[in-house]
């Protein structure tokens, strides 16, 4: 990611904390999320290096965290999750050549281990304690990468972006750090579940540039935060309710710069097959440029119709 910038200073450190924001709301099983039989979800991924850059600083994740089955190379297959926590993950390496590639390796990897090891606990039950846990993973991967970049003088500074999806208990919870992107297309519609964290999306909240004029400005590739050079980060929680048939969609910015949300929701509607779809998206990058890594994910969860649905837990003094 050689045109990547990562500037530290643009980015204000608060004090990092736990999950308070999630923590206040409905838990799910209520009426804002109304109970759902249990669901299986299908995962593939792949990952490509473009027609520019030299290396591929992309890494991807997708995993069975009941199990412990975790795919990180393309054309290794569907991974298949029935009613059992699920990883979806994919990081931006930041840093040229081996460090980006190592940043992003690394997030991946401690990410995976450490809801691997929440999950093993029997841990992952409840909003309050899923957000948290997601949450430590990403800062534990945080941690693992400043840790490294300090020990090793040729890969100082590096760092990743870090897009990280965890499917529990009918639920998908979604850790954002940079500007890789995650979408959920319900019904031919996309929607974008993460927010980029970048200099140019501050400026559209902000309302001094449209969205029409970010997609093409010049400073659009300066992120304001990113595993690895700052000793603290702080992602950013959001969830949602799955529904039957919903497709999650996770991409690096080699991606989401050369297609629209909407595009990428016409290109799923022609390609049901999972590992087909994300051929087909990395395929339609090529054709306009690809001037950076591409990767992509992509999960199909569907609920089995054939069963009730679980009550909600019985609140114990």
């Amino acid at each position: 990611m050689a045109l990547r910038r990562y500037t530290g200073f643009l980015f204000a450190r608060p004090n990092v904390g736990r999950v308070q924001h999630i923590v206040t709301r409905t838990e799910p099983f209520t009426a804002e999320f109304p109970a759902l039989p249990e669901g299986t979800i299908e995962i593939a991924g792949k990952t490509d290096v473009g027609l520019v850059r030299e290396h591929n600083e992309d890494s991807f994740l997708i995993g069975n965290l009941s199990v412990g089955d975790a795919y990180t190379e393309n054309d290794l297959g569907v991974l298949r999750a029935e009613a059992v926590p699920a990883l979806l993950m994919v990081a931006d390496g930041v840093g040229g050549a081996a460090s980006g590639e190592i940043a992003s390796s690394l997030a991946t990897q401690v990410v995976f281990d450490k809801l691997r090891e929440r999950a093993s606990q029997g841990a992952l039950k409840g909003a309050i304690v899923i957000a948290d846990s997601l949450q430590q993973a990403v800062i534990a991967a945080n941690q693992a990468i400043h840790d490294h970049s300090k020990q090793n003088r040729h890969h100082h500074g590096m760092g990743t972006t870090a897009t990280v999806g965890l499917v529990v208990s009918g639920m998908v919870y979604f850790a954002q750090v940079g500007d890789s992107r995650a979408y959920i297309i319900r019904d031919g519609v996309a929607k974008q579940m993460t927010k980029d964290q970048s200099l140019v999306q501050r400026m559209v909240d902000a309302g001094k540039l449209t969205p029409e004029q970010a997609e093409r400005s010049e400073h659009r590739n300066i992120i304001l935060q990113a595993l690895g050079p700052e000793k603290a980060i702080v992602p950013e929680l959001t969830r949602d309710r799955l529904m039957n048939n919903d497709l999650l969609v996770l991409c690096s910015d080699g991606l989401s710069n050369q297609m629209s949300a909407q595009e990428i929701a016409g290109m799923a509607a022609k390609n049901t097959d999972l590992e087909g779809l994300c051929e087909a998206l990395i395929h339609r990058a090529l054709e306009t440029g690809a001037p950076d890594n591409v990767t992509v994910v992509a999960g199909r969860y569907r609920v089995n119709l054939n069963q009730p649905a679980r009550p909600p837990k019985e609140n114990k003094q």
